[in-house]
């Protein structure tokens, strides 16, 4: 019989499969996460977890009661305690460091990728898109557009997932680059599935517009794809965006193709405000979370 999970297992192995955290004792005998310098927060034994967070979310999280004030600061906004009774407990205790976690990546970044701050999809705002800097050697490559880039050492190429971004015109002197299939103005085209370097690939993934194209960058330590809205987030599920523009055969036969790749994170355009912009996977993971889309787009679905 396989042995039960305890609540700090599972929140350790939850957390640490997010990019860039490593987890240990600490000076105190807790247990806690890090992402490089950056707490985000840590546990004692199975029953309590404690964290720190700016006031605003303090205030938030403590007004829907699910946090207390930490032990050591009674009365201090900042610093928090919850303790773990329950699997809701847990799930909630991983929902807040996620919190701390996406914090990080926004303003300091992930193994070697960089990420721009939220911005709402002008018809859908309950949709946040970003765009993502990877930082490369052979130069750095911007993936996705918003209208707001911050300049972090300059951008080698500007790759678009698909034609609609376009309308989020970020100021970056770099070359534009996009499948001719959504060609727009001042854009340089490609036709086909290609490498950049050995670091970075373009794979067409045409559906929900002619020229959609997945990108897929292995950094050496993992493989992030780049989906743009041909899989998004909607509270944390993988979902397509089948348009009455798009060709539902045509991008069923990306989702099949996307189904066989290998790779470690989906970084989609858009995801749900408030939840996680990307998502770790594995093999087994991205595969059956696909053929529940694929099952979906093939009934007549839209997402």
């Amino acid at each position: 019989m396989a042995k039960t999970q305890t609540a700090g297992e599972r929140i350790t192995e939850e957390v640490t499969s997010w990019p860039g955290v490593e987890a240990g004792p600490g000076s105190r005998g807790e247990f806690e996460f890090r992402l490089g310098r950056r707490a985000l927060g840590h546990l004692h034994g199975d029953r309590t977890f404690h964290g720190g967070f700016p006031k605003e979310i303090w205030h938030e999280l403590h007004e829907q009661g699910r946090i207390d004030y930490h032990p050591v600061f009674p009365g201090k906004p900042g610093y928090a305690s919850r303790a773990i009774r329950s699997d809701a407990d847990v799930d909630d205790v991983i929902a807040m460091i996620r919190l701390n976690y996406d914090r990080a990546v926004e303003r300091h970044g992930v193994l070697g990728m960089h990420v721009t701050s939220p911005e709402p999809l002008p018809f859908a705002p309950s949709l946040h898109i970003r765009a993502f800097l990877l930082e490369r050697a052979q130069g750095n490559l911007l993936i996705y557009s918003t209208t707001t880039i911050e300049d972090r050492g300059g951008v080698a190429r500007h790759y678009l997932n698909h034609r609609h971004e376009a309308a989020f015109g970020s100021a970056v002197d770099a070359p534009l680059f996009v499948h001719e299939a959504d060609a727009v103005p001042g854009a340089e085209t490609f036709a086909k599935r290609h490498m950049l370097d050995d670091d970075f690939e373009a794979i067409p993934t045409p559906g929900h517009t002619p020229g959609a194209t997945a990108y897929l960058w292995d950094n050496g330590d993992q493989r992030f794809l780049f989906t743009g809205d041909t899989i998004y987030l909607s509270d944390g599920e993988w979902v397509a965006a089948v348009l009455d523009s798009s060709d539902r055969k045509r991008y069923i036969e990306s989702l099949e193709l996307i189904r066989d790749l290998d790779f470690d994170v989906l970084v989609p355009w858009a995801a749900t405000a408030g939840q996680p912009f990307y998502l770790t996977t594995d093999k087994w993971d991205a595969q059956q979370r696909i053929d529940a889309i694929l099952e979906r787009v093939r009934a007549g679905a839209d997402r």
